[in-house]
This record gives structure tokens, C-alpha cells and sequence, in this order.
């Protein structure tokens, strides 16, 4: 190149591109998929080159566009260019931005070496730089190699489910507080008991809710050492016929000890979750003014304004026409229209159920509580408490027939939790009793006999009880299922207290399966854990992730000050070339080597055994595939990736107790050195998961 006919400078530009690289990469050791610095090979070779199925250099011809759009420039196909800019796939998204490991080039020599691709990428011509009053100066910018701080790739939050992954990768699936999960999550849960509520047109599929709920009616154990063994089997049942429709479904748990509920005063708090409460949608009045009767258009717009669009949720049935008789007119209420409400009611929440009636009781025809009609309490977490801090399972789970005892896990919280969702009908009229008698009201259960559950005419009825007072009906209500997964989760913390008090007669059936009172004590084997709510973040093992920072994971109100542990995992990490240990900080995004561990943003870290170089030949140390053969036998591979948990509920606490909302996640991986390594971690994803 010239400038005014002479010759201004030594250097091809070609040499210039690679000492362009060279000191922006400094030190970095990244091996871009074993071929090393790729700059540095052969010309010929690097036009061709691919650094993870990205080509570098975008093939000569590639910048033609549409005859409408301004053509792109070869350059701005190149992956080298890209990765210089920190653009998609480079962007953090799959790869960090180029060189790994190293300093940012600058926008002036980036500009250098795209200019170099879209003029061909020449070998011999030489490079020149103008200075600005147009002499000619070599002077070239330096960039600090090593002390570069990366940019922040921010890493997005799965939108999906977070089982949705964990099946994918045949980790444990969980299940979750059911007041702190998503709407989204919530509706793909109303989804699966649709399919199974579908198939009840078919008497003699087992899959259908009936024959799931008789089996509850025709074999429960209460009072006894298999009340819970049981139960964990039944819940395990149920979860995989839903999850023969939707595989990613777990079924969540109720914990009736949460602020809303008001343990202390249950009749002021919210009584049940609002997953479970009846609400009306537009789809709902579509239906309504096209049913048999149907109501008028002016009374549907009426119903959309002041109940639909507040997006009001009714905790009881009564509630819900009381709305609508003042909304609409009393007329609406009864006879046929009250049954088209009821249709709407269940054609828009699956978990809602009309023959529920949670913590409505009368004496004398007068409202009363729970205490005063059945002299049982609502459990409180001192309760709770009290149920963990019992040693034998005679006592916390129920005694054998050498030992008798009913389980104080299987009286209060379970028998109540039965008697506060079941309640009793306030508009229950008995035909057989002269007026204002009632003296043989007390104990009487739901009438069993000739009943054909969950047609649609029985959902019409008006029970003196709801279905949750008795076991024979019980298991037809939703609600029956997150109350049982709760008694499940206490069983699972107790067992991990106290492991080795264990159940009379393991080797007792549980019928209707062939599962035995062992096969239940370890929950895991069936494929779940429990957390408060979990959130995953991919990443991908494809390459080293520089430093990982999430964007900001938002929380729930009700899990930001109630859980008892905050865990950061690292999913599916492979063997690592090199030891190294992994500090996690929260809110700080801007964390690195030399932020103090005392900062309060510090979670805690991990310490990884580096595998070294293999030892072997071309394989020797790659996983085989999953089910690569049918017959083989062998135990996991020693290289299989592996999950890891750091507990951060010291920073996690602290800082939503100080007003956070969210929680965000950095990865600072430092070396043998105790310097920072961007070019080692790999792992397919990160997650934040709070537990009870």
C-alpha cells in the first residue's frame, strides 16, 4: 500500500492480523477444539478453517444479497469477526467473544482485519495506519493481554419448566411449592388432570381419575406403620399416569403452614391455594351464551368486567354465585344456570371442585371454625415442628400391631387437613329431619352407596359434607393430591433426620401394586425431590463458558423469606482437564478473582479435581452413549458428567432480606494459580433452587 507513491510499511497485514491476535490472546492456553491459536496455521488452511462448526473466514462470494438489501460484506459473515465483536453465536448465547481467554481487540483493529477479509484476505501486501495530521505512522495500539476483564455473558433463564430439562437429562424431577409456582407451570399441571378427567368416558381404563380415585377408596392405609409407605407409592402412581400425557408434570405440595394461610387464624387467611380456586375465563362466557339456558350477552359483558378482567379467584362455591346473583340477578344462581356455572367453573380450572367446601362449618345453623365443630386445630408450623422432633417411627408414622400406635403424622396435620378442604355445605338441606334438627348431623360421613363419581350430574349435587371428609371420596377431589405430597415431603425430611428408624414389617405388600414397605424408603428412586421452586439457566457443553453471569432470576413473593436452604447447582459438568475451584457470588456481576470472600455478595464455592491429560488412545476417555447397546450391563462411565451444589443460603437470605427480588448468578472459576481460568468450566447448565 502507498501513500503518495512511497512505500509505508514492513509489515504485511496478514502478519499484522496475527499479531493483532497474538497479543490480544496474551497467555491464554484455549485450544479452540485442539487446533490452538487458529490464526497461526497456514493461510490456505485458516480460509477454510471451522473453530467449533463456525467457519472463521466466510467463503470468497459469500456477500451477495437480495437485489432490495444492501449486500453484507464478506467480513461481517466471518466468525472471526463475530467473535471479535462479541456477536451471536459469540455473543455468550454459545461461545464467550474471541480470543478465549485473552484481551478485546479494539474497534480500530477490528476494523483492520475486516477490512483485510473483504479485500480478499491477501498474503503479501503491506499494512499502514495514517496518522491523523497524515504522516505516516507503525505506531499500534497494545492491548493488555492478560488483565482483560471479559465481557458479561448474560445468561438467559429456561422458559420452559424447569422438569422439562431435568427430564431431558434423566436427572430427579421435582416437586415443587405449589404456591410458588407459575401461572405457566399451573396450567400445564390443570392440563394433565384434563387428560385424565377424559378419560372417564372409558370405565374400565385404569388411567382414568375414577379408577385412579377408587383405588384410594378400595385399598387406603391409615393408622397403622404403612399410612405413609402407601401413600408415597399411590402419589407415585398417579404422577406417572400424568405424566403419561405430560411428561415434564410432577405434582406439587401444599405447605398450609405459609404466611397467607395465617396458621394461628385460618379462617382469615387464604384458606386454600389460589391454584385451586374458582374462576370464570372469556372462554367461560363464550360457553355461557351459547349454552342451554344460556345467559344474555349484557350479562356475560357484565360478568367480564367485574370478575373476569380483576381476575378474582373464589375460594367457595357460595362465594361465587353470591358474585353473581348481586353482578347479574339471583335468578342465575339456581336450576339450570347455577349447572351451567358449575360446567364453566370446571371447564376452566381442572383443580377446582364444586363438592368442596374448605372451612365453611355450621353448629345450630351459626358459621363456626374448624375447633369448634370437629375440636380439631389448623396445624401450625409449631406443630410441625413438634411432628419433626419425634425419634421413632411408632410415634411419627404409625406402630405395628406389637407396637400399636397411630402415627401423630396421620392425625394432625392429615386427618385435618381432610376436615378443613372438606368443610360442610352451608345450603345442605336434609329431607328426612324436621326443621332446625340436626342431632344426627355430626357424624355423617358422604354417602358412598349407588353414587357414579365424576359425572357431570354428580358435581350438580348438594352433599351435606364435601368429598374430603371421607376417605372413600377423598381422592376425587384435586386437593387431595398436593395435601398427600406435603405428608410425603415431611416423611422425606424426617427420614433424612432420622434414618435409621424405619416402618414395622418392610417386607409387608402394599396392595393393589407389589411394592413392599422397603421398596418405599428411598423417595428418589421414584424420580423426584423436593424443592420450594427451582430455576434453570442452559448453557450448553459445547465450549468453555469464560465467566458465567445470569441474568437476574426474579422470585416469588412467598419464597423470599421462607425457605430453609438456597443452592446454586452446576448440572452435567464433564472431567476437567485441570483442578480449579468455583466461588459463586449473588447480585454481583462484576465479580473476579479479586473480590474478597468476606464481600457479602459471596455464596460459597466448590473444588474440582482436575482429570489431567488421558492417558489412552483415540476415545479412551469419552462417555459412551446412553443405552448405546441394550445388553450392556456396566455401571456408569467414571467420566460421566456430574452435578454439583454449593449452599448459598447465608447471601441468598441476607440479600432479600435487605429488599432484593432476584437473584443473580456469577461463576468465578480461579485456577491452581489463583488466578482466573475463562478457558476451563464447561457445564450444560446452572441452576437456582430453594428448598423448604
Amino acid at each position: 500500500m502507498t501513500v503518495d507513491g512511497r512505500s509505508t510499511g514492513t509489515t504485511t497485514r496478514y502478519e499484522r492480523v496475527i499479531e493483532i491476535l497474538d497479543q490480544a490472546a496474551g497467555a491464554s492456553t484455549a485450544d479452540y477444539g485442539r487446533r490452538g491459536p487458529f490464526w497461526r496455521v497456514p493461510l490456505p488452511e485458516l480460509l477454510d478453517l471451522q473453530v467449533h462448526g463456525v467457519r472463521m473466514i466466510a467463503p470468497a462470494g459469500s456477500a451477495e444479497a437480495c437485489p432490495c438489501c444492501e449486500p453484507e460484506s464478506r467480513a461481517a459473515k466471518s466468525g472471526l469477526i463475530l467473535g471479535l465483536r462479541g456477536e451471536a453465536p459469540f455473543d455468550g448465547s454459545r461461545f464467550p467473544p474471541l480470543p478465549w481467554g485473552g484481551g478485546r481487540v479494539s474497534q480500530e483493529d477490528i476494523s483492520f482485519i475486516s477490512d483485510w477479509i473483504d479485500d480478499g484476505c491477501p498474503a503479501e501486501d503491506r499494512q499502514t495506519t495514517i496518522a491523523a495530521k497524515g504522516e505516516v505512522s507503525t505506531e499500534l495500539e497494545e492491548i493488555g493481554g492478560g488483565n482483560f476483564e471479559p465481557d458479561l455473558c448474560n445468561f438467559e433463564v429456561y422458559e420452559g419448566t424447569p422438569n422439562e430439562y431435568r427430564y431431558e437429562h434423566g436427572e430427579l424431577k421435582q416437586r415443587s411449592n405449589l404456591d410458588c409456582m407459575t401461572e405457566t407451570q399451573v396450567d400445564r399441571l390443570r392440563d394433565a388432570f384434563r387428560e385424565l378427567y377424559k378419560l372417564n368416558k372409558w370405565p374400565e381404563d385404569r388411567r382414568s381419575f375414577n379408577n385412579q380415585a377408587l383405588v384410594h377408596q378400595n385399598h387406603c392405609q391409615h393408622g397403622w406403620e404403612r399410612f405413609l409407605p402407601w401413600h408415597r407409592v399411590y402419589l407415585y402412581e398417579f404422577e406417572q399416569t400424568l405424566q403419561d400425557f405430560a411428561r415434564d408434570v410432577t405434582l406439587p405440595y401444599w405447605d398450609w403452614t405459609m404466611l397467607q394461610y395465617v396458621p394461628s387464624k385460618p379462617q382469615d387467611g387464604q384458606v386454600i391455594p389460589t391454584a385451586f380456586k374458582a374462576f370464570l375465563t372469556r372462554a367461560s362466557l363464550i360457553y355461557l351464551e351459547n349454552a342451554t339456558p344460556n345467559i344474555p350477552k349484557p350479562q356475560c359483558d357484565i360478568l367480564l368486567a367485574e370478575m373476569i378482567e380483576p381476575g378474582y379467584r373464589y375460594t367457595r362455591l357460595t362465594e361465587f354465585f353470591a358474585a353473581v346473583g348481586k353482578m347479574i340477578g339471583p335468578q342465575y344462581t339456581a336450576g339450570d344456570y347455577r349447572k351451567r356455572f358449575i360446567d364453566a367453573l370446571l371447564a376452566a380450572n381442572s383443580l377446582w371442585y364444586p363438592l368442596r367446601y374448605p372451612a365453611q362449618y355450621q353448629k345450630d345453623k351459626k358459621p363456626v371454625t374448624v375447633e369448634q365443630k370437629f375440636h380439631y386445630h389448623y396445624p401450625t408450623g409449631e406443630d410441625m415442628e413438634q411432628i419433626r422432633s419425634l425419634r421413632t417411627f411408632r410415634d411419627f408414622g404409625g406402630g405395628s400391631l406389637y407396637n400399636d400406635s397411630f402415627g401423630f403424622l396421620d392425625q394432625n396435620p392429615h386427618n385435618t387437613m381432610h376436615i378443613w378442604t372438606g368443610g360442610q355445605n352451608p345450603e345442605y338441606v336434609d329431607p328426612t329431619l324436621p326443621p332446625g334438627d340436626v342431632s344426627r348431623t355430626r357424624n355423617r360421613g358422604v354417602e358412598v352407596r349407588g353414587r357414579r363419581f365424576h359425572t357431570r350430574e354428580d358435581m350438580y349435587q348438594q352433599p351435606m359434607f364435601g368429598d374430603m371428609l371421607s376417605n372413600l371420596t377423598a381422592s376425587y377431589d384435586p386437593v387431595f393430591w398436593p395435601i398427600h405430597a406435603n405428608i410425603d415431603r415431611t416423611w422425606s425430611e424426617w427420614q433424612q433426620m432420622n434414618p435409621h428408624s424405619l416402618p414395622a414389617d418392610l417386607d409387608a405388600v402394599l396392595t393393589p401394586w407389589s411394592y413392599t414397605i422397603r421398596d418405599t424408603l428411598d423417595w428418589t428412586r421414584f424420580g423426584y425431590e423436593y424443592v420450594k421452586c427451582s430455576y434453570i439457566v442452559p448453557v450448553g457443553l459445547s465450549t468453555p463458558v469464560g465467566r458465567f453471569v445470569s441474568k437476574p432470576i426474579d422470585l416469588p413473593k412467598p419464597a423470599r423469606g421462607t425457605f430453609r436452604q438456597a443452592e446454586v447447582r452446576l448440572h452435567r459438568v464433564p472431567q476437567l482437564p485441570r483442578s480449579c475451584f468455583i466461588r459463586v457470588f449473588l447480585n454481583l456481576p462484576d465479580a473476579n478473582a479479586n473480590t474478597s470472600i468476606e464481600d457479602p455478595h459471596y455464596g460459597g464455592y466448590l473444588a474440582i479435581f482436575g482429570h489431567g491429560p488421558c492417558i489412552g488412545g483415540p476415545g479412551h476417555c469419552e462417555v459412551p452413549p446412553k443405552n448405546s447397546r441394550p445388553y450392556d450391563l456396566r455401571p456408569r462411565s467414571h467420566n460421566t458428567p456430574r452435578n454439583h451444589r454449593i449452599n448459598v443460603t447465608k447471601a441468598a437470605r441476607r440479600l432479600l432480606e435487605e429488599g432484593a427480588s432476584s437473584l443473580q448468578i456469577t461463576l468465578v472459576v480461579i485456577g491452581a494459580d489463583y488466578n482466573e481460568d475463562n478457558e476451563l468450566l464447561r457445564l450444560d447448565g446452572v441452576s437456582l433452587d430453594l428448598l423448604d
